[in-house]
């Protein structure tokens, strides 16, 4: 039985759209006692709408022997469209039991709701025109991802000369508040086109089916848009490692967003494609692959010319007096860029408290700024200290090579 299950398993990694083969797989792991992964299986063809009403029965079974009641509900409501009885009212009355209350799992929103929704949730942004000159520091993620995103799309005609491919995506990763998501807007910047955003509360919906429906809806819209730069942002809660998790939750948005990528340089023509990630390590290892997300680049925090710049930009519309930028940039070592702001911030708190009991406006100075600087740390550091663990047990491959680099310069030293 295991044979046939690795030699159905290989013919389904060859073509995966094939469903009479995926539905063998189901029932053959059913048979062998591997309900959980014969689950997957029933789900993905339920997600579909690849299953007969008898198959969808018979995957209702399996999803009440495991407890996943809502798949419950959603394939005997397959069986019931399909005209099929046997089976369903005795599956239904174990269901009722379950749920203690003669009625059904409901399943997604109602029609009343996706008219309170309204279509195009996930709207492309106009936001005033960001560029990378905008961006303080991050001098090889910005030649990186001209190489890979930019000049691909500006000159088609010098890849096409040299046979170099334009597909595959980038994935962005570092501490949060380092500019991820700044990165991305300069790219489009760059390249002159739309910024879709897509962000995580728009795609996760606790209704079942309905975080891919929203997924599937954010690339057809970046689609209908191109040429346009679609960011996926937070990628590990879309684009979880499946092997972490426990059962079949959160398997089928990992399914769909593979879907959706492997129409890059494709379906996706002129869809430039960015993700970023604060941990990359839980983002499933399929996602990774060439021709979906081809290059990780580490965003680390902002070195010493970036936080002055970031300083020159969050002062410049402020009364100040006597800030000497240059030495807040030294000592401000591994903070990110929202650290920067919260910095200043709380610098303002602390001029307007003086106004307020000196009745005087005060300018901002190098005292309000000090005084706040020596209560804060630096809110990369534990980020910093996790990826280290990554580096030193979990690089076999080098994917995280330039953080290791990083850790050992003399600005990534302070975070021992």
């Amino acid at each position: 039985m295991s044979d046939r299950i690795d030699a159905l398993r290989a013919a389904l990694a060859a073509d995966g759209s094939n469903s009479p083969l995926r539905l063998l797989l189901a029932e053959t792991l059913a048979a062998a006692g591997r309900r959980g992964e014969a689950l997957d299986e029933y789900a993905v063809l339920l997600r579909d709408r690849a299953l007969a009403g008898r198959d969808a029965v018979a995957g209702a079974r399996v999803a009440l022997d495991l407890g996943r009641l809502d798949l419950v509900a959603e394939l005997l409501g397959l069986a019931r469209e399909a005209g099929v009885t046997e089976g369903v009212a005795e599956i239904q009355a174990q269901l009722d039991g379950r749920l203690g209350s003669g009625g059904l799992v409901p399943l997604g929103p109602s029609d009343d709701d996706e008219e309170q929704r309204g279509p195009g949730r996930l709207e492309l942004e106009a936001h005033e025109r960001v560029t990378f000159a905008d961006v303080g520091g991050l001098a090889e993620v910005k030649k990186a991802v001209t190489r890979l995103i930019i000049l691909p799309y500006q000159r088609p005609e010098l890849y096409l000369k040299y046979g170099r491919g334009a597909g595959g995506g980038v994935l962005l990763y570092g501490p949060p508040g380092c500019g991820k998501t700044m990165l991305g807007r300069a790219t489009a910047g760059e390249c002159e086109l739309p910024f879709s955003n897509v962000r995580i509360e728009e795609i996760l919906d606790p209704w079942f089916g309905a975080s891919e429906r929203n997924l599937h809806g954010a690339f057809d819209e970046a689609r209908a848009a191109a040429p346009c730069v679609l960011f996926l942002d937070e990628l590990d809660a879309i684009g979880f490692a499946r092997r972490k998790y426990v059962g079949s939750a959160g398997r089928p948005l990992v399914d769909q967003l593979l879907q959706e990528l492997d129409g890059i340089g494709s379906d996706n023509r002129d869809l430039l494609v960015l993700g970023a990630t604060n941990a990359p390590w839980d983002v499933d290892e399929a996602l990774k692959r060439p021709g979906r997300f081809d290059r990780m680049l580490f965003v680390p925090p902002p070195d010493e010319p970036a936080r002055a710049r970031i300083l020159e930009l969050l002062l410049a519309a402020r009364p100040v007096e006597g800030v000497d930028i240059g030495k807040l940039a030294r000592e401000t070592r591994l903070f990110s860029g929202a650290d920067l702001r919260a910095l200043v911030e709380r610098a303002v708190d602390e001029v307007i408290e003086e106004a307020l009991s000196t009745g005087g406006e005060p300018p901002l100075a190098m005292r309000h700024l000090g005084k706040v600087l020596r209560g804060m740390q630096p809110s990369t550091l534990e980020w910093l200290a996790t990826a280290r663990n990554h580096v030193e047990f979990a690089n076999e491959g080098g994917r995280y090579d330039d953080v290791e680099r990083f850790l050992r310069s003399p600005e990534g030293k302070r975070a021992r």
